[in-house]
């Protein structure tokens, strides 16, 4: 049986939740691109539930904790990564189970995803088990046995939402958010972006795992493997883009040239996005120009305000498209295409191999959409997190209480009517999933040498 602590009261909600929830649903229902498409047909009846249900659950509460799930959701209807929501002032609550700890080794189970896990890097052993929050089915990882001083054993470490194999996680050590990294179970390994873990099995000892430099991507880092092959990992695109850019032409393209580098390797594993320093890449998958049709700009009262704010700034662009928004509320404006005409194309490298997960999302998505159509390239590894189809965030938007974060896209893609891929992300040329993620870089690196 087991036995559980009573956890302090949750603070009461300093903002009313209805309130925030009314927001929110205001602003989706105003100024999402995604709104119209959603909301139709046999959709309009189960959002105009959901949406009442939600309403009455958040009149009926002062917790900020369930006013979050409350909130969440109520997001979760539209499947849109890029609406996101944070309360940055609360983490999930805490309901630790100390008896789960006389347990040291996982008990046979028709789940294979069920039992205790230790993580390769710390040995971070924790406990799952299968468990429930406001009535979705979860697995549940306690802490069982750790050399962090900042846990403690019998704590929920984190929450899994999906199945035995593939699954987001919902982290216990930070705020509560929407914004969810996945991860899946491979055999007795759960492989996710902090680390990989192996399942304890009674009677049986765990051979150590072998990783080698390339076994993780959470460091920028460029190297050459060998005389042929050079590898680039990128774990988010947070560089300054002048000084990105003068990396590229001035430091490794020259030294690809010089030592006629054939391969190059470009790791974006877990790389959810970022900045629009990830268009310099270009340079190395470069041979023939691309022209992509231009996305489309929602005219929302708040889009059409912040055009008005920016071409009184001096915005040339926004200057041409404010007209065309002002003339059509609440329809969609299309930019001009983008066309990637560079002054020459590099002999070195001659092929680009790409490596993406399915933590891969939004810039780093946009990324292969240019880069997928040069003969050089192919991408290895898994689908993208498929967070596309609706983008370009601006900061967060304004809610009446303070300490909520909330994120919500202003543009449509140019292929969401006929192909939108936020529900399958983009796929692999090459699926590396029957192998873990620690082993893709050294894989490839045999593929590429010569036989």
């Amino acid at each position: 049986m087991s036995f559980y602590l009573p956890t302090l009261a949750q603070e009461k909600n300093d903002c009313n939740c209805a309130t925030t929830l009314k927001e929110v649903i205001t602003d989706v229902a105003t100024n999402y691109p995604g709104y119209q498409l959603k909301v139709k047909g046999k959709n309009l009846a189960s959002y105009t539930a959901l949406k009442q249900a939600t309403l009455t659950k958040a009149l009926a509460t002062t917790d900020r904790v369930k006013c979050f799930y409350i909130i969440e959701s109520y997001l979760d209807f539209f499947k849109d990564n890029h609406l996101i929501f944070t309360d940055w002032k609360s983490q999930p609550q805490q309901i630790p189970n100390l008896g789960l700890l006389k347990r040291k080794e996982s008990l046979p189970n028709q789940d294979q995803l069920i039992g205790t896990w230790r993580r390769v890097s710390d040995s971070l052993t924790v406990q799952i088990i299968a468990s429930t929050v406001n009535k979705t089915p979860i697995y549940r990882a306690y802490i069982f046995q750790t050399k962090d001083t900042t846990l403690q054993n019998g704590n929920i470490y984190f929450d899994l939402y999906g199945n035995t194999n593939e699954f987001r996680i919902r982290k216990y050590t930070g705020a509560l958010t929407t914004d969810l990294l996945h991860g899946r179970r491979l055999k007795n390994l759960f492989i996710e972006p902090n680390g990989v873990w192996q399942k304890v099995i009674a009677k049986q000892q765990n051979k150590p795992l072998v990783l080698s430099e390339y076994a993780y991507n959470n460091k920028f880092k460029h190297k050459a493997i060998s005389s042929d092959i050079y590898y680039i990992g990128i774990p988010e695109f947070n560089m300054v883009a002048a000084k990105f850019d003068s990396l590229i032409v001035h430091q490794i393209l020259p030294e690809l040239k010089a030592n006629k580098t054939k391969h190059l390797i470009i790791d974006l594993r877990n790389n959810q996005g970022g900045n629009s320093s990830f268009g310099f890449l270009t340079r190395f998958t470069y041979n023939k120009p691309l022209t992509l049709p231009g996305d489309y700009v929602y005219a929302s009262p708040q889009m059409i305000k912040r055009y008005q704010q920016s071409a009184q700034e001096g915005s040339t662009l926004h200057q041409t498209l404010l007209p065309k928004l002002m003339a059509q509320p609440g329809g969609f404006v299309q930019r001009d295409s983008l066309r990637l005409k560079l002054k020459e194309s590099y002999t070195y490298p001659e092929t680009v191999s790409i490596i993406t997960n399915e933590n891969c999302a939004s810039s780093t998505e946009y990324l292969l959409m240019l880069v997928k159509p040069s003969s050089k390239v192919k991408v290895y590894g898994r689908h993208t997190a498929g967070t596309l189809d609706y983008s370009e965030l601006y900061g967060p938007e304004k809610l009446t209480c303070k300490g909520y974060g909330y994120l919500r896209p202003t543009t449509k893609s140019f292929w969401v009517d006929e192909n939108p891929i936020d529900k399958k992300g983009i796929q692999p040329d090459i699926d590396l999933s029957l192998y873990p993620d620690y082993e893709w870089v050294d894989r490839i690196v045999k593929s590429l040498k010569p036989r």
